[in-house]
């Protein structure tokens, strides 16, 4: 029998360090600016042998997880707010709490591309997958965050992940991190697989799917954004819309009869529940194994992780499959 084990720590007016929750709740997704965690703490909880919580909104917290004492890092972020009832909720965000508190630099470019609007953010630590030439673009946005949040709307995304103990911001309209298709660890039935009741196998040739693409060209205008749309595949079916910039109609049609294939692709959709032992995060990739047949590898969409007296899962949402 496993026996839970779990340490958070927090770095207040002084550092205090928990052995022991209730319970912990962390979301990993790609499809979300802000990772979060809401860690419960006992009833009876003293601090200092005194009660009431002595945390502040922007303390900094760790929160590692595992079984026997072999603890695994499962979250790092700022404590976005306490609650005051008992037991105490303490509810957090990953590092995008810092870029949201960070005023965003104003500033307009004639032919922006990513990577320059970050680093001129003061972003340092990132990874822009499939590098984009925006055109003409102007930050208006008040913080980083926000402007991030701007960048989303029209197609890139933004997230941040945790390498080595250090968070790193990808960025990118699609995220193939990782194109071997070997994947970060196998979920097979009768070792790691709690749950597979919310999977849904799907095959590419009953599809009915629409792309609608759209293409922002760098030469226009600010507030005259110039862009190509084109719509491919099914017209009754149902519309998956995905943004690209700089390319021309041909190429623009030619990327999207791309992307359809690999939507329409055979596979399972939906989720799978396992055990903690090893952590999963977004864009991992996972093998899944159902009665002994092989179901392909996956990248990883989103990832909600709980630790309680019941038990430590993770409910890992499938992405694109990646491979056979």
């Amino acid at each position: 029998m496993y026996r839970l084990t779990a340490r958070v720590e927090i770095e207040s007016e002084r550092k205090w360090v928990i052995d022991k929750i209730t319970s912990c709740e962390i979301e990993r997704s790609s499809e979300d600016l802000t990772d979060t965690c809401k860690i419960t703490l006992p009833k009876r909880m003293l601090w200092d042998h005194k009660q009431g919580a002595p945390l502040r909104r922007g303390d900094k917290v760790r929160v590692s997880l595992g079984y026997d004492g072999d603890l695994q890092l499962a979250f790092v972020g700022y404590i976005r707010e306490v609650g005051f009832k008992t037991p105490v909720v303490i509810e957090c965000e990953d590092e995008m709490y810092q870029l949201k508190q960070r005023p965003a630099v104003k500033k307009a470019y004639p032919n922006a591309s990513l990577s320059q609007i970050l680093t001129d953010q003061g972003i340092t630590s990132f990874k822009v997958l499939g590098e984009q030439t925006l055109g003409a673009y102007r930050v208006t946005a008040d913080n980083v965050a926000s402007l991030l949040g701007d960048l989303r709307e029209q197609g890139v995304r933004s997230f941040f992940r945790y390498e080595e103990g250090t968070p790193v911001l990808y960025v990118g309209v699609i995220f193939d991190r990782d194109a071997s298709g070997k994947p970060s660890q196998v979920i097979r039935t009768g070792t790691n697989l709690i749950s597979d009741t919310s999977l849904k196998e799907q095959r590419g040739d009953t599809m009915r799917i629409k792309v609608k693409a759209i293409s922002f060209l760098p030469s226009a205008k600010r507030g005259q954004r110039k862009k190509i749309k084109l719509e491919l595949g099914d017209s009754d079916g149902e519309l998956r819309t995905i943004h690209t910039y700089g390319k021309n109609e041909a190429e623009l049609r030619a990327w999207a009869e791309q992307e359809l294939k690999r939507i329409k692709r055979d596979g399972l959709t939906g989720s799978v529940t396992t055990f903690g032992a090893r952590l999963l995060d977004k864009l991992d990739t996972v093998g899944i194994v159902i009665d002994g047949v092989r179901k392909g590898v996956y990248q990883v969409k989103k990832v909600t992780i709980k630790y309680s007296t019941e038990g430590f899962r993770q409910e890992v949402t499938l992405g694109f499959r990646v491979a056979e």
